[in-house]
């Protein structure tokens, strides 16, 4: 029998199947929004992947877990999963978690990563975030047997959930001030995934066309993110450069408020495509930036996750610790 594991956001909806800690083959992409039930999605799901007699299946989605029913809706777009559903749609046992703590699962075997700055990894906590659809966070609390060989049971992680990308936004210099200001009469309460996500990207490029004094085009987020690394259109690229000076003060500041001397860890949909881009800007240098914590916060290793579909490995991962 086989193991469901899927990574469903706002976006794209990942599904794969598992012998046992194996991934099968490659991942069933869906789109989330041409989907108005879980268990629409579900049923296409299985069917695509031939209908296969399932052992457990993890879902991985990008909201908030209710902690008195265990349900998840999908944060930006309303789509609800329960847990009696799943189960009765998959007909086996189901779990719903978050994305970005399944993802978290993953971390301690990430081989595929790029570093930037920072010393090597100690035992010490490690924290995670992400933009894509959202802004995910993570942190794993290392408990006596810890090792970075895998994230199985016996790795000895604890991983916490968390909605951190929902806390309030921290200007760092005059033009984020300038930028919040402007964002705020939009937004009314700007948190740091109102600028650090795929619908941040265009928040923060129409932001800074009102500081610049120009007319904004109708871009995608890929769009200001392509001009922005090539340098063609100064609007994008200035864009693209207070993204990720946001992100890296987003996770110097997770990394401080967990202690994260074990390593910050950037996944996500986002960085991963500029991570070129990302060893030039800002980000080291405002995650850095700490005040009189900096000397802590330069010796923290900062690492982008370029591995194609962690969450489902993660996804993996955690069913191996509850199967029993």
């Amino acid at each position: 029998m086989a193991t469901l594991v899927a990574d469903i956001g706002a976006t794209h909806a990942r599904f794969q199947l598992a012998d046992k800690t194996t991934l099968i083959g490659q991942p069933l992409v869906l789109e989330t929004l041409g989907f108005a039930q879980a268990r629409q999605m579900l049923k296409k799901a299985i069917a695509e992947l031939g209908n296969p007699a399932l052992e457990g299946a993890v879902l991985a989605l990008a909201g908030p877990r209710a902690p008195d029913t265990g349900a998840i809706q999908i944060t930006n777009t309303g789509l609800a999963f329960t847990p009696g559903e799943v189960r009765d749609t998959l007909d086996c046992p189901a779990f719903l978690v978050n994305d970005f703590f399944a993802l978290a699962h993953a971390v301690p075997g990430c081989e595929q990563v790029v570093q930037i700055g920072g010393s090597q990894l100690d035992r010490g906590v490690k924290a995670l975030l992400g933009p894509g659809t959202g802004l995910g966070m993570a942190t794993l609390v290392p408990t006596p047997n810890a090792t970075d060989e895998g994230s199985s049971r016996s790795s000895g992680w604890l991983v916490l959930a968390s909605e951190g990308g929902h806390a309030d936004l921290a200007p760092g210099s005059f033009l984020e001030a300038e930028l919040w200001g402007l964002l705020m009469q939009s937004h009314g309460h700007v948190s740091w995934e109102t600028v650090l996500s795929g619908v941040g990207i265009k928040n923060l490029y129409a932001a800074v066309c009102a500081v610049w004094g120009s007319t904004p085009e109708n871009l995608t987020a890929e769009a200001i993110s392509t001009r922005g690394v090539s340098m063609d259109d100064p609007v994008c690229h200035q864009t693209l450069e207070t993204f990720c000076a946001l992100l890296g003060a987003a996770a110097g500041s997770l990394a401080l408020t967990v202690g994260a001397t074990g390593g910050v860890y950037i996944g996500g949909g986002i960085v991963p495509q500029i991570v070129e881009f990302a060893q030039t800007s800002p980000l080291r240098r405002r995650f850095d930036e700490r005040g009189d914590l900096t000397d802590y916060a330069q010796n923290i290793a900062l690492w982008i996750i370029i591995e194609q579909t962690p969450g489902l490995r993660g996804a993996l991962e955690y069913f191996d610790l509850v199967r029993e």
